[in-house]
């Protein structure tokens, strides 16, 4: 018996590649699985296309010409930062989820675009979310890094701390922080 997924456009969360090699190709093949929309900056473009990686926007501060582009790609001109860029053309486009692949793990550069976008940034190290309250079912002995700018999280079910900012799963089951008023940092294993 075979399963069918019928997947909507937009209904998956973009694909960010800012830095493709921040994560290995198993866990890079399970994102593309799903077909999503794939974003890359113009210095990742040949190596991508070398991977047989289909790249659907280019955001380009190098002056590309576009005829050195496949036909179907979108390219974006950026002066300072890609990340303004990046979001309007995610909201044209009326996506707004997007995974992106960096090291960088900084909430400042994703604060203004956090009400209206889920942001996850995956690397190496896990995934990391910018949420204001989490809750989700987790096996036991998972662990969770959780960073907050200010305040104290309050009541955590079924985490024990492990170390500063390090937590592991009591038991299999739901891991909940409450709400808060501002945005913390929650990353997960891969």
């Amino acid at each position: 018996m075979s399963s069918h997924h019928i997947v909507r456009e937009n209904q998956e969360p973009a694909l960010f590649i800012a830095n493709p090699d921040c994560l290995v190709d198993e866990y890079l093949n399970q994102l593309l699985e799903w077909s999503p929309t794939i974003i890359t900056l113009a210095e990742h473009y040949e190596s991508l296309k070398a991977r047989e990686i289909k790249i659907d926007v280019v955001l380009d501060n190098q002056g590309l010409e576009s005829h050195v582009l496949e036909e179907h790609i979108s390219l974006i001109p950026y002066s300072d930062s890609y990340i303004g860029p990046l979001f309007s053309y995610l909201k044209e486009k009326n996506n707004f989820a997007v995974n992106i692949l960096t090291d960088i793990v900084e909430i400042a550069l994703y604060l203004p675009y956090l009400g209206d976008f889920n942001i996850n940034l995956i690397n190496n190290k896990g995934k990391t979310l910018f949420v204001k309250k989490y809750e989700k079912w987790l096996p036991k002995g998972f662990n969770l890094f959780i960073e907050l700018e200010e305040g104290k999280l309050g009541e955590m079910q079924n985490l024990k701390p492990l170390g500063d900012r390090d937590y592991a799963v009591l038991n299999d089951g739901f891991v909940s922080i409450p709400q808060q008023e501002s945005y913390f940092i929650i990353s997960e294993e891969l």
